[in-house]
């Protein structure tokens, strides 16, 4: 037999064995993906039973919700009236590779319904935040340009028409100006409407340029098997003018991915990045693989005064928002956020509210750090 025979024997016994103990009339086996989450922590788990008379209990209370509780088993779960299970086996018990076996297994029957119950608690869980605080014109390419592009009715004419199935975005300005913030609301609106999202991170790119075929583990980073968004997070080694780069091999690879790809179902692209535009390969910023450009420059007054006006009541109340502007003029939101932060901090340590304090207590935990308008700079953390 071979290596693809013994594995999918495998995974017929484990899903006879999971249709019996769980009473699944003909079985399908089914990652859940993202959706796993929200779904576990909304069914109600049933006892566990073993496989094939085996059953290994785990006490790791990481995750508990989400968490099957055994090594090797089946865990049932209901939810909304469908019943489905998870099957784990200790790594190696089965699969020659040693990495084991974690599926779920739902009927036939109920399958469609489980996905749209999972998808169904995934937007209760996870509920779609506000827009971020950027300038409305800003905001309007966003969403123009992403969610809209992406309608069917608008793909299908436009592939009619002769048109690309697929945009180019690129998000630019320094650190903690609201590029995180706008791909995170990009990315929440395709999980509410239903769009494919994916994120790839320079760790991701690193790993598919090690690849024995890195040209066509890179193409695969692009690929979108629905209309979808990936998001590019800070590829600046990729994105660096090749005339500059000490590997310019790297960025004709990238090119050549982001070229080669024209999707059926549509797709656009979202890239992020500090660098200038003047350190940017020119040729990665032709139409054709970016068509839009939008930049996120230090908040002015306005867009600081809207970003305050989000903050919780109690710590609004306790402010003067007009002195809030002032002290705050050349700031990143980044910044302005962690004198919020300070803010609270010293409240909760007994101070009272002190404005005052916290731009002291700025100052002191930022001195000495480069690149720093009048008092500080902070990048921002966290990804779409």
């Amino acid at each position: 037999m071979t290596a693809f025979q013994d594995y999918s024997a495998d995974i017929r016994h484990l899903l006879a064995a999971v249709g019996e103990a769980a009473g699944l009339a003909d079985p399908v086996a089914v990652q859940l993906g993202d959706l796993v989450n929200p779904l576990l922590k909304a069914a109600v788990r049933g006892p566990v039973t073993p496989v094939d008379g085996a059953l290994i209990r785990s006490w790791d209370r990481t995750f508990k919700q989400t968490t099957p509780g055994v090594t090797v088993g089946i865990r049932p779960y209901s939810v909304d009236g469908v019943r489905f299970a998870r099957v784990s086996t200790e790594p190696g018990m089965f699969d020659r590779s040693g990495s084991g076996y974690d599926f779920f297994a739902v009927g036939r029957a109920d399958y469609a319904a489980l996905y749209r119950t999972a998808l169904r608690v995934s937007r209760q869980v996870n509920p779609q935040g506000p827009p971020p605080v950027v300038a409305p014109e800003t905001l309007a390419a966003l969403r123009r340009n992403t969610h809209d592009f992406l309608q069917a009715d608008r793909l299908r004419q436009l592939v009619a028409l002769g048109g690309r199935p697929k945009r180019g975005l690129l998000l630019t300005g320094p650190p903690g100006n609201g590029k995180t913030s706008a791909c995170r609301w990009v990315w929440e609106r395709c999980r509410t409407l239903g769009l494919e999202y994916k994120l790839v991170s320079p760790d991701d790119y690193r790993a598919a340029r090690n690849n024995c075929d890195s040209a066509e583990s890179v193409r695969q980073l692009f690929a979108v098997e629905t209309a979808g968004v990936v998001f590019f997070d800070d590829l600046d080694t990729a994105l660096r003018d090749r005339s500059t780069s000490d590997n310019p091999e790297d960025q004709a690879v990238f090119l050549g991915a982001l070229d080669g790809i024209r999707p059926t179902a549509g797709a656009v692209y979202v890239f992020t990045t500090n660098l200038s535009p003047d350190r940017i390969d020119p040729a990665f910023l032709r139409p054709g693989r970016i068509d839009v450009v939008l930049h996120f420059p230090k908040p002015d007054a306005g867009l600081r005064r809207e970003l305050v006006g989000r903050w919780h009541p109690d710590v609004r109340a306790a402010l003067n928002v007009e002195r809030v502007l002032a002290d705050t003029d050349g700031f990143s939101f980044a910044e302005v956020e962690e004198l919020k932060n300070l803010l609270i901090l010293g409240h909760l340590e007994g101070g009272g509210w002190d404005w005052g304090w916290a731009v002291d207590q700025f100052r002191n935990t930022r001195d000495g750090l480069p690149m720093r308008p009048r008092v500080g700079f902070a990048t921002a953390n966290g990804r779409a």
